[in-house]
Order: C-alpha cells, then structure tokens, then sequence
C-alpha cells in the first residue's frame, strides 16, 4: 500500500485587495517631504504679521509722491517767510520815506499863548527854525523842549498832515524877585525860574532871608519859605494895606519870623496869621499921617498882647 502522501498545508497568498490595503499609508502618517515642509513653514500669526508689513510699507511710487508733497510744503513756508521779510524791509523804508520827505515838511505853523517868549526861541526848542517833516515830530519830547524855556510853564504840540503843526504856551507870572546869591524870579509856587535880567519886570516885591545854599541843599524847603512870604503877600495885597501901599520887601528871619518893608518902614509882623496884624497896621499908619509923624520900625509881632504895637519913630520926626 502506498502511502498516502502527506498533504502540507500552505497558506494562501494575500489577496490584493488586502495587499493594497497592507500597503496604504496610515492616514495618520507623514512623508518626509510633507514633514520638512511643516517643519520650515513660518506659524500663522508670522506669515499674518509679514503679509501686513509688507502691505504697511509704501511703495517707490508713494514715497516719491509723499517727498514732494513734503517739498511743496517747505516751498510755501519758505514763500511766506520771505513775503514777511520783504513786507517788513518794505513797511520800514515806507515809514522812513513818510517821515523824510519834503512833501510833509511843516508849512503852517501856529504858536499861541506868546508873551515873554518868543516865537524864535519856541521854534528854534522843537527843531522848526529850519525845514523838517512834521511825521519827523515827538510831540511830547517837542512839549518838554518848550517846557525848558525859561519863561515857559506848560506847552502843547500837535501835528497834522500834510504839514500843520500848532503850539500852545502858557507862561509863568512871576510873583517876585528872591534874592539869593543873585537875583531870581519866583513863579507862585515857590520855584525860582530865572535869573532878573534888564527888561525883566522890575516893580516886584523882593524876598530876603532865605540863603543860597538853602536852595542847593533843601530845595524843597527854600521853595516852603519861599511860598510863606508869597502868602504874606497875597494877604497884604488883599488888605486895606495893600490898596494903600506897596510892599518893597519881605524878609525872612532865622527864627521863621517875616518882616515887610512899606513906604520904608520896617514892619515886623513875626508868625501868621497875618490878616488881623495887617489891619492893626493899616489903622497905626492912619494915625502917623494924621500926626505928621513916620516912623522907622512898627513891631506887630508880640502875639502875647496883641492889642500892643511898637513905634519908632524916624529921627527928627
């Protein structure tokens, strides 16, 4: 009998369809070229914040549009500034013209108010004794120069175009004549303005007593005692005295004491008030008339008993 042979089994080859299945690639796998693509790309928010930079920066052509507006801008600044300039270097050479030109140079010139100053003297203070522009004229430097004329106390100026210019002078009156060092008039207030000189007014009352250093050292104190004797002779003069007589001179003691001169008598009136001394006096010299009597001295300064006056009659009286 022969054997029966020996069946072994052998397995069946794959199928394809398994085949194909062994051989696809798990979904979960990567090729290696897919792997180094992933691995050089740049993130998400990288590749966002490139593509907006790049979009940021401007173009060639923007840039260059960007400059000229840039220029245009500098050209115009440049522009005004030089328009300023040259209306300044213009508004400047219009102004010197203006005040330069003989087309406004003074032609009616009216000054008023004239007395001891001349019209001379007040033209030739302002700079007008020769041609000038009246645009050319400080008023108030004008008024001052004026003011600075010894007989002048106040003084106007005003200007008008084409080539007006008008002058108002208010002079000082003097009130009477100080003798300190020299001879000076005195204006009411007290302030000595000149010196006397011929032709001056000469019929003043003259004021003595108060010394030349006193004006240099104090002058506001000499223009006090100065003021004291000009009120001694306000009130003399409008008394019953001062209608009768002319006072010839006051005279300031040391003490502060004022003494008058009238009709040659020395009255010594002493401290004020003067106003019921002065009419003592007028009665004290109504009864010398009527006596035939004159005296020297009158002594009305004893403010103890007013009542008393003093006589001194002149020699041989």
């Amino acid at each position: 009998m022969s054997p029966t042979p020996s069946t072994t089994p052998t397995s069946a080859p794959p199928t394809p369809a398994r085949a194909n299945r062994s051989k696809r690639p798990d979904a979960t796998a990567v090729s290696p070229e897919r792997e180094t693509c992933a691995a050089d790309a740049p993130p998400a928010k990288a590749r966002s914040r490139a593509h907006a930079k790049a979009a940021a920066k401007p173009s060639r052509k923007e840039r260059l549009r960007a400059l000229g507006t840039r220029l245009r801008q500098a050209l115009s600044v440049l522009s005004a500034v030089a328009i300023l300039v040259g209306a300044g270097v213009g508004a400047r050479e219009g102004h010197r013209w203006l005040r330069t030109t003989a087309r406004f140079n003074a032609r009616d010139i009216t000054v008023t108010g004239l007395g001891r100053s001349t019209r001379e003297d007040v033209l030739r203070a302002v700079g007008l004794d020769a041609p000038r522009n009246v645009l050319s004229i400080d008023c108030d430097r004008a008024a001052r120069a004026i003011e600075a004329l010894p007989w002048v106390s106040r003084a106007t100026v005003t200007r008008r175009l084409p080539g007006v210019v008008t002058i108002g002078v208010e002079e000082r009156s003097p009130a009477a004549v100080v003798a300190a060092g020299g001879m000076y008039l005195v204006a009411g207030d007290g302030s000595l303005f000149k010196r006397a000189m011929p032709g001056d007014p000469a019929d003043l009352p003259v004021i003595t007593g108060v010394p030349r250093g006193t004006f240099e050292q104090d002058p506001a104190g000499a223009r006090e005692e100065v003021r004291d004797a000009l009120a001694l002779l306000a009130d003399v003069e409008a008394s019953a005295v001062g209608a009768a007589l002319r006072i010839e001179e006051v005279h300031r003691e040391i003490t502060g004491d004022l003494s008058v001169v009238v009709g040659g008598t020395h009255v010594w009136l002493g401290r004020g008030p003067y106003r019921a001394k002065l009419t003592r006096l007028r009665v004290v010299l109504r009864e010398l008339e009527r006596r035939g009597l004159r005296a020297s001295e009158i002594h009305l300064e004893t403010d103890r008993n007013p009542e008393r006056v003093t006589v001194r009659l002149t020699a041989g009286a």
